[in-house]
């Protein structure tokens, strides 16, 4: 990070258009920038007066940088994090230490800006700065956030092998703090760091280290009950990496030991695409019978989410109050309601893709199991779904 600012935010950077597509912020446009404008103006008359003994400076700028990010101009907001964080450290250097929470929050909103800008080189080297003030601090309070942050924009960046460095590197520090608090022997921030490090050790190719990895996640989800959808993720995770490293009865092992604790689910949607690859995960392993029960239960949740999207479709093409809100006018009020109806149509196409998806993989079981009558039934309806999705989607 750099000592002193280079550039700064001025008047002239802010006469540019905002794109619909970005801005974040609750109300109009125009309001977000005149706020931006009376602060930006305020930062100036404070510039001038050199006031750097107190915090007016960097608060003002911290706010500018959040109307600058509702706005959508991440590069903007970034200048100004940017001077925010060298004017606390200047406060910082007037009393040590009272300003370190600050400057981390700072960092991590800088990255934030870095990264919605596809500026990852430099989001990097704001983690990297931040896990060094953070060591400075405690051990205990290093970022996980940061470590988190480090490892995923090595991996964006295609430094593969630094990416699991990274995450093998958190692992090693969580576990061995635990081990010096006599604490479990995983919790919940160990168990984060462990799915991460399997993630990328399956990115280099590393398949059989990151299914052993993957064990000790499911053991910690294994043991909780309040977390059914990341037991279940992690039963499909495994039993994938335990299939792709030549272990597939370990695999169909794995989903059978699972298999009475996830049929308890309401069935209303929830783990379809789950049950869908424990059926062509079974039928590639040579187990059709189990393979037809995880397809059947596949099917009926993908069904339970076509109707529930086509449900919340008509609700949302029949609303009448979309042109109620004062602070916009009527075109305004009628685009956005036209891309709310195009979104859930969308929602819609995609849930009966996923529908026509698992009908087949039921076709394919039924048929390896000689059930012809059925399979053609299975392989009907989804034709008949495919011919609907490749029908062109109504006129908005």
């Amino acid at each position: 990070m750099p000592e002193q600012v280079f550039e700064v935010v001025g008047r002239e950077m802010l006469k540019r258009p905002v794109d619909e597509r970005r801005y974040r912020g609750l109300v109009r446009p125009d309001k977000t920038l005149r706020w931006a404008l009376e602060k930006l103006a305020q930062i100036e008359r404070t510039r001038e007066a050199d006031e750097r003994s107190t915090a007016a400076l960097p608060e003002s700028l911290r706010r500018l940088a959040e109307l600058l990010t509702e706005l959508g101009w991440d590069d903007l907001a970034a200048l100004t994090r940017r001077e925010e964080l060298v004017a606390y450290r200047e406060l910082d250097a007037l009393r040590p230490g009272a300003f370190t929470d600050t400057m981390t929050e700072t960092m991590a909103a800088l990255r934030g800006n870095l990264v919605d800008d596809g500026r990852y080189e430099e989001a990097l080297a704001v983690v990297n700065e931040q896990l060094v003030t953070d060591r400075h601090r405690s051990e205990q309070v290093a970022s996980r956030e940061a470590r988190e942050w480090r490892t995923l924009l090595l991996s964006r960046l295609g430094r593969r092998e630094e990416a699991v460095a990274s995450s093998a590197a958190a692992v090693a520090e969580i576990r061995g703090r635990l081990e010096r608090a006599g604490g479990d022997a995983v919790d919940l921030e160990l168990c984060h760091a462990l799915t991460t490090y399997a993630e990328q050790l399956d990115r280099v190719g590393r398949v059989t280290e990151a299914a052993d990895v993957t064990v000790e996640v499911l053991a910690y989800w294994r043991g909780r009950n309040d977390s059914r959808y990341q037991f279940a993720q992690t039963v499909d995770e495994l039993s994938d990496r335990l299939a792709r490293s030549g272990r597939a009865e370990e695999a169909c092992a794995v989903i059978a030991d699972a298999w009475s604790r996830l049929r308890r689910d309401d069935g209303y949607g929830g783990l379809a695409d789950i049950w869908h690859n424990f059926g062509v995960r079974l039928l590639t392993s040579g187990h059709p019978k189990k393979a037809l029960a995880a397809s059947n239960q596949a099917v009926k949740r993908h069904r339970a989410r076509v109707h529930i999207a086509r449900e919340r479709h008509r609700a949302v093409e029949a609303e009448d109050d979309w042109d109620d809100d004062p602070r916009y006018d009527s075109a305004y009020l009628w685009k956005r309601h036209r891309q709310e109806v195009e979104a859930a149509q969308e929602r819609v196409r995609r849930a009966e893709r996923d529908l026509r998806r698992a009908l087949l993989a039921l076709a394919a079981c039924l048929g390896q199991l000689d059930q012809t009558d059925k399979a053609t039934a299975a392989d009907a309806e989804a034709a008949t779904l495919g011919e609907e999705l490749d029908a062109p989607p109504s006129p908005a």
